[in-house]
């Protein structure tokens, strides 16, 4: 794929889609940073991860560095566990493998290999919104109009009007003096 602009919007197979938008606010996706050169493969998830954010309205210009962590991992993950089923297919439907120098069966290091990079995906993933637990929180934190709620907005308004209702009282008396 080609260089994009850091603010194109991107979505797999897609490019140019006008950005989603939250409360009238558009929503633009990140180029991936400098030097991360990604596979057509982890582009791929990319382009999905970004899209699927946009959708959901959660702004993640400044997730590029977890995002590109995200995408290179789950990539590894996804091709560890296709190996992981290739060797359990070729074994009988058995994870087990036996020791070269005993009769001793053990999980095959693939399995140990795909669950590691689980496990790491799985820590990332709420860093960029994409746990529902992390996803849900964030969208309550923005709020409806795709801000973060002001929690002294509505006394600020109730003072800004008696300020300016009391102004209104005072200027015909101060006119009188003229």
């Amino acid at each position: 794929m080609g260089h994009e602009d850091a603010d194109t919007p991107v979505a797999g197979g897609g490019e140019g889609l006008p950005p989603a938008s939250a409360g009238g606010k558009e929503i633009r996706s990140p180029a991936p940073p400098p030097g991360a050169q990604l596979s057509p493969r982890e582009r791929k998830v990319w382009d999905y991860i970004c899209a699927v954010l946009r959708e959901e309205g959660l702004p993640h210009r400044t997730g590029g560095i977890a995002i590109t962590i995200i995408c290179k991992t789950f990539v590894q993950y996804i091709q560890t566990e296709w190996e992981l089923q290739n060797y359990i297919a070729s074994n009988g439907g058995s994870i087990l493998a036996k020791s070269q120098k005993s009769d001793y069966s053990q999980p095959h290091p693939l399995y140990y290999a795909a669950r590691d990079i689980k496990q790491e995906l799985l820590k990332w993933l709420p860093e960029a919104c994409l746990s529902l637990p992390s996803a849900v929180m964030a969208k309550a934190k923005i709020g409806e109009e795709g801000k973060q709620d002001d929690l002294f907005g509505d006394l600020l308004d109730h003072a800004r009007a008696e300020r300016s209702a009391a102004n209104g009282r005072a200027a015909p008396r101060s006119m009188s003096h003229v």
